[in-house]
């Protein structure tokens, strides 16, 4: 059994039992621990051969699925960020997105889902508005977890009648305060290849999915609910909207 075998069975293991309070950090902790150990050149090698055999495997099949053949026409579509948005990418094992990942057995009643993403325990209170600072500065509210599905390109956005006052940070500030014209309106978002995910997987492990872990977070002035707008090629055009509430709201999301 070689280290990334053993690391995916504790994984499912730990899946299924009850999670601690500090889970959704452990886990990305754990994994970085995981990569010290084994080092960089063979997480590399692993890492490509998890995800691109189980796809090559279902692209030999014979014509392959019209899904399977959209979605990864789709994942290539666009490679760039688009205007105003910030690029992240499917990495190898790399702390910014992994392929599957452990959250905890209920995480999908917790979150909010729009199409391909789920926006990951934002039900739970830890989507909120940015504290307020001193000289009208707003403190980060981070981290924050997206899952994208695997197979997916897709663009994050605020709907237009917020989008000055909700911004997604790609830099930390020394001070740790920012103001409302710091950070991006959006995220350009490429999801891991998708691959035929297996059975008997627990819910807490999210297979399927491309878990992208943002740090620094957002900032954001608004209070109430914060509408975020998920497009995805070929059209570009907002097809989704999550409505996000913000700690101590109970709006609802639609999809």
């Amino acid at each position: 059994m070689d280290e990334l075998e053993r690391w995916l069975r504790a994984t499912m293991q730990s899946a299924t039992q009850d999670p601690p309070v500090n889970l959704l950090a452990g886990v990305w902790r754990r994994r970085r621990s995981h990569l010290r150990r084994v080092g960089v050149s063979c997480v590399a090698v692993m890492a490509a051969a998890a995800i691109a055999v189980p796809s090559v495997l279902h692209a030999v099949r014979p014509g392959g699925s019209a899904r399977a053949r959209g979605e990864a026409a789709a994942t290539t579509a666009r490679p760039t960020a688009a205007p105003g948005t910030v690029l992240l990418r499917c990495g190898s094992y790399s702390d910014q997105a992994i392929t599957g990942g452990e959250l905890y057995s209920r995480w999908q009643a917790d979150s909010i889902h729009a199409g391909p993403v789920w926006f990951v325990d934002a039900r739970t209170g830890v989507w909120a508005s940015s504290r307020r600072m001193a000289g009208g500065k707003l403190a980060a509210v981070a981290p924050i977890i997206l899952a994208v599905r695997n197979g997916s390109t897709v663009e994050i956005t605020t709907a237009a009648p917020q989008r000055s006052r909700f911004r997604f940070l790609e830099h930390p500030a020394a001070s740790g305060q920012y103001t409302p014209r710091d950070g991006v309106g959006g995220l350009t978002l490429v999801a891991c290849p998708w691959y035929p995910v297996g059975s008997r997987i627990p819910a807490a492990y999210a297979a399927g999915l491309t878990l992208f872990y943002l740090p620094l977070g957002y900032i954001t002035n608004l209070t109430g609910c914060v509408s975020l707008q998920v497009a995805s090629p070929p059209s570009w055009h907002a097809r989704w909207t999550g409505r996000v509430p913000l700690a101590g709201d109970t709006c609802k999301s639609r999809s």
